[in-house]
């Protein structure tokens, strides 16, 4: 498994984000990949080779392939899913990295994974279908948006023609009313 993959899987395994994968959030991954009850301590006590309740990822890292030669974790999240755990999936579906900032896709996603990692998956399709609404909603105001910068862009363009047009008119007007005081002044008698 290269190491973007690594780092994700181990991310996705350290449920509370504390840096640490503990025996809890060891136990919720091992559930999820239908590992029995008795394998997932032995599991947990291979990564963990200093004893001390969590793996950390450079343990995590060192000692994977060993540990995933007992169990595929490659297959994380059940075989429908990609090798970068649900959410990678997830926005390829609804297009989010066109409407989505780096930023808002980073926390929806850790949200995603958050939720998938919880017992309570069944909030998967509410998430879901929130962000199809969002994401849509987002489509259409961008679809909005271009559409009025072209209005804004027709309404300059008419403008600078119309402000030309004056200016035009305005000159031709001065060069007229010069020539008649030129007139004017050369057909008044000197006194």
């Amino acid at each position: 498994m290269d190491r973007p993959s690594l780092r994700r899987l181990f991310s996705a395994c350290d449920v509370n984000k504390s840096g640490k994968i503990e025996y809890d959030d060891f136990t919720v991954v091992c559930r999820e990949l239908n590992v029995s009850g008795a394998e997932i301590k032995t599991l947990f006590d291979k990564f963990d080779a200093h004893q001390d309740g969590c793996i950390d990822y450079s343990m995590f890292s060192s000692r994977f392939q060993e540990v995933s030669e007992t169990l595929d974790f490659a297959s994380f999240g059940g075989s429908s899913r990609n090798q970068g755990g649900p959410w990678e999936e997830f926005p390829g579906r609804i297009d989010a990295e066109s409407v989505l900032s780096e930023s808002l896709r980073e926390q929806l996603a850790d949200l995603y994974q958050k939720i998938h990692s919880s017992e309570n998956t069944n909030l998967l399709p509410q998430y879901e279908e929130i962000m199809y609404s969002l994401i849509s909603q987002s489509q259409d105001n961008r679809l909005e948006c271009e559409q009025l910068e072209t209005s804004i862009k027709r309404a300059e363009e008419m403008n600078n023609s119309q402000l030309t047009e004056l200016e035009d008119d305005i000159q031709q007007q001065l060069v007229k009313t010069e020539e008649r005081v030129r007139d004017e002044v050369s057909l008044t008698p000197a006194l």
